[in-house]
């Protein structure tokens, strides 16, 4: 079969030609960055420094059939959204023993051609994301597209993700790996590090992974629209896994927090108290609401909730589910507002009159997590945080 001629250009090469190399002999479709960024640069596509902060706009299709044109291509996507750019690129690889030194294009009958790729720029970020999750892994000619972000090979230096926005996935299927959870959330944005949590002596996963994005409405949309998704076997769980100190109630506070630990918090009551007292809360907050809000870190025996004064008491079962909710839920927000967190007394009615939620403290870290991984999100995420903290430091020096 003849293919186009699209020139050294489309085949990710300089125009010299003894500055030719070979495409991945095993390429099953896949985005290769360290390949394929650069064969999307010289085809002239607009390609954006994530590092940066920029939203990407330009996507990769992979795994084609050889009979695919430009034309299909453009036409299938343009219906998601307005296609600026499309180009299909025949790559060639080497056969084996082959050297390749100041060939012509006559030479290329010595070569094998792989089936074809291509590049899809849209006007704009937000229809290059929904045209990511439409076509990604869609069936095409009996064959499974592969879409991906256009995105530059890694670095050496690592990025500062320490400001960034973290949302917290829970409920993971053990198949689930880091690669599967990214191309899973790549649709919402810029994604700046992906994290799938396993144990470190069998390497399974404990369930539950962290995505960051760059920015705050990346992380929404992720957060809104994922949360109950299916995900491999399973439906997952989204929320954020930090407050940035800059969403504080008050502005910024420019100001870090130590989580208190377990320990901590169980020591600051009697042993049979269970009863979380949730101050500042919304005007508009329901019974249900706050049932559905807590009911995640444990059951829950009775809710008493004083709508007019802007606060409620959270009843649990366990004292261990009410630490958990306090460590979690303390400084969160929930409707809009920062609520806190902190235990209720045995007498309700005298705890409410001393409000003993002004002394709760302060967490840099917001909460809601499934009750079957909250104590595990808990321990990690101490080692997380601190390392988050602790590179942001390093960089301040």
């Amino acid at each position: 079969m003849a293919y186009p001629n699209y020139g050294y250009g489309a085949y990710g090469y300089a125009y010299n030609p003894t500055a030719m190399v070979a495409a991945p002999v095993e390429n099953d479709g896949a985005y290769n960055p360290r390949y394929h960024y650069a064969a999307a640069q010289n085809a002239g596509f607009e390609l954006i420094n994530q590092e940066e902060g920029g939203q990407p706009k330009t996507l990769y299709v992979g795994n084609l059939d050889p009979t695919v044109t430009e034309e299909f291509i453009c036409t299938l996507f343009s219906q998601i959204g307005v296609v600026t750019k499309t180009k299909i690129i025949f790559d060639v690889s080497l056969p084996p023993g082959l050297v390749v030194c100041g060939v012509g294009l006559s030479q290329e009958s010595k070569l094998t051609t792989s089936d074809p790729y291509a590049f899809v720029e849209f006007a704009d970020h937000l229809s290059a994301a929904q045209a990511l999750q439409a076509m990604n892994r869609r069936m095409l000619l009996n064959k499974e597209m592969k879409v991906n972000w256009a995105t530059q090979p890694g670095t050496t230096q690592k990025v500062d993700t320490s400001k960034h926005f973290h949302v917290f996935v829970g409920d993971l299927s053990p198949e689930v790996d880091q690669k599967t959870l990214q191309d899973a959330f790549a649709p919402f944005g810029s994604i700046s590090d992906v994290k799938v949590i396993r144990d470190p002596t069998t390497q399974k996963s404990k369930g539950y992974g962290f995505v960051s994005y760059p920015r705050r409405e990346e992380a929404e949309r992720a957060i809104e629209q994922m949360n109950g998704q299916w995900l491999g076997r399973r439906t997952i769980r989204t929320n954020w896994a930090t407050r940035k100190p800059t969403d504080g109630p008050g502005g910024s506070t420019g100001q870090s927090y130590n989580r208190p630990s377990m320990d901590e918090v169980m020591n600051q009551t009697t042993r049979d108290n269970t009863s979380v007292y949730v101050g500042n809360m919304p005007i508009s907050a329901t019974e249900d609401e706050i049932r559905k809000t807590f009911g995640r870190f444990g059951n829950i025996a009775d809710i008493r909730h004083f709508k007019a004064q802007g606060y409620s008491f959270v009843k649990f079962d366990l004292k261990e589910s009410a630490a958990r909710a306090i460590i979690e839920m303390n400084g969160s927000e929930m409707m809009g507002q920062f609520i806190k967190c902190s235990w209720g007394k045995s007498n309700d009615a005298r705890a409410a009159g001393n409000d003993p939620g002004t002394g709760g403290f302060p967490l840099g870290i917001a909460g809601g997590y499934d009750p079957a991984t909250a104590n595990q999100f808990y321990q990690y995420y101490q080692y997380y945080y601190a390392q988050q903290q602790a590179q942001q430091g390093a960089n301040q020096q």
